[in-house]
């Protein structure tokens, strides 16, 4: 039961329809997985039945110092919240899935999901009393990172602790921090496990390659800021790609190494694969930090197995699939900055003149010209491939507004395949989904990424949304967004 604080609103809506209104847990609509009519079931054992789930499912996050709002450490305390778990295990809230039924099979999805029989057992268990008859179990050791021949183990570490902070009213910090491989040769990192410092506060790690020729620009970037790092909501702040080549060429081979959330995370990559780091490049490690759970001072590190470039493994590329976004204001909302020429001079003001140039960029990209942007709530963008592509592994991202994001293979074809959707989008909880089988394309297939944003969720505020009306641009503020789907591939 994988829990984020992000989830709190949802899963408090959940709990009061059981509370406020007094509802019964025993008046919770019952799974029919393994009911029978004739003679009623009896009640699910904790010892046997309960705590086997909550050690496997729910125990990674849920655990003292954990991620999770209350550790499931005693019976006790998992009995005397089975009203919230039943309520958030109804509501599918919990342990959060996001991608939908549309999606494919992912590697790894059983281990973060709740069977069928698993569900009803947490259901029942609860309508029953939540009866505990032993003690809860310890949660599952951590699995030792595995190393092929001739791999070896590299661990970087952040420099020093650093002690997240934010604005008043702000219960997020995303910061940037540059990490030294200190490589003499040239190699391939073939899995990425992290290890968060504090994992109270520690909501999730993205890991990105930083060529040998952007080093200089990152240095600045921390020397420049206050503290430890730098602030980086929405990725690094540095160009994708190592700047040799074309746009296009950025976004078909971008700076992507892997990425972690509580619960996720660690697997190897594909049999055969790798992500070239090239001597001389470093890693930037993108943490964000949960200011829910308090401003604990961290040192998290990452985990690295690596191969030489004798091992010839086929290069994992990452493909950026970014789509424009023009989202006006609402109707009724009223400001200077709902006009868009104004959004754009002060997207200027913040970023410089080089963002400036983004939204056109993106809408050429797309739509093959800028002269007449179509402002709306839906993003969307198709890439045609030029070579055989094998596709491993999807994922998208967008900002706070996001309502929903799908990745496709030729839609509206014979040939047609979801390779993500996320039908309820939640801005703290990315993944990357390795597919459980890869999907194979070819010179003229088409991948479509689609967002959907929901201007509405400025009205509500919280966690960080600006409240202020305005024209939304792509960009790499909290008041700006992206829409962008991920591929991890192999070509040829």
């Amino acid at each position: 039961m994988t829990a984020g604080m992000r989830k709190a609103a949802q899963i408090a809506g959940a709990t009061a329809v059981v509370l406020a209104l007094g509802i019964p847990l025993a008046a919770l609509p019952a799974s029919r997985v393994g009911e029978s009519t004739a003679t009623p079931a009896a009640p699910p054992s904790f010892t046997r039945d309960v705590a086997p789930i909550i050690q496997q499912k729910c125990a990674g996050c849920h655990q003292l110092g954990g991620i999770a709002p209350v550790p499931f450490h005693t019976a006790q305390q998992i009995s005397s919240r089975s009203a919230l778990i039943a309520a958030t295990v109804q509501a599918g809230l919990m342990p959060p899935w996001p991608p939908g039924p549309r999606s494919p099979s992912y590697a790894g999805e059983q281990e973060r999901r709740l069977s069928a029989t698993e569900r009803a057992t947490l259901l029942a268990w609860a309508r029953a009393g939540a009866d505990v008859d032993g003690p809860a179990r310890k949660p599952l050791p951590k699995k030792p990172v595995q190393v092929a021949p001739g791999e070896s183990v590299l661990a970087l570490r952040m420099p020093s602790t650093y002690k997240p902070r934010a604005a008043k009213g702000v219960t997020d910090d995303y910061r940037c921090f540059l990490l030294d491989p200190d490589r003499s040769g040239d190699s391939f990192v073939t899995s990425a496990r992290i290890e968060p410092g504090a994992a109270k506060v520690v909501h999730h790690v993205i890991l990105f390659r930083v060529s040998r020729g952007q080093v200089a620009d990152a240095k600045r970037l921390d020397s420049g800021a206050a503290g430890l790092g730098w602030n980086c909501f929405g990725g690094t702040g540095l160009p994708t790609g190592d700047g040799s080549g074309s746009i296009q060429d950025s976004l078909n081979d971008a700076n992507w190494v892997a990425a972690w959330a509580p619960g996720w995370g660690g697997n190897r990559l594909p049999q055969g694969t790798g992500v070239p780091l090239p001597a001389g490049s470093q890693i930037v490690m993108q943490v964000h930090y949960n200011l829910l759970n308090g401003r604990t001072r961290d040192r998290s590190r990452a985990v690295l197995t690596v191969a030489p470039s004798a091992a010839n493994l086929t290069p994992l590329q990452t493909m950026l699939l970014p789509a424009p976004v023009e989202i006006p204001c609402a109707k009724g909302e009223q400001g200077r900055l709902c006009d868009r020429n104004e959004a754009l001079f002060d997207l200027t003001s913040k970023y410089g003149s080089q963002a400036a140039f983004v939204p056109a960029g993106l809408l050429i990209l797309c739509r093959g010209n800028a002269a007449n942007p179509r402002a709306g709530a839906v993003s969307t963008c198709d890439r045609r491939l030029t070579q055989p592509t094998t596709i491993h592994v999807a994922a998208g991202h967008m900002h706070l507004l996001g309502s929903s994001i799908r990745v496709e293979l030729n839609p509206g074809t014979p040939r047609a395949q979801v390779l993500l959707d996320i039908p309820r989008w939640d801005f703290h909880w990315q993944n990357a989904y390795t597919l459980a089988r890869a999907v194979e394309a070819g010179p003229g297939d088409v991948v479509r990424v689609t967002c959907r944003h929901d201007v509405h969720k400025r009205m509500h505020g919280g966690h960080g949304i600006p409240k202020t009306p305005r024209y939304i641009l792509w960009g790499e503020g909290t008041t700006d967004e992206m829409c962008l789907g991920i591929l991890q591939v192999t070509r040829g």
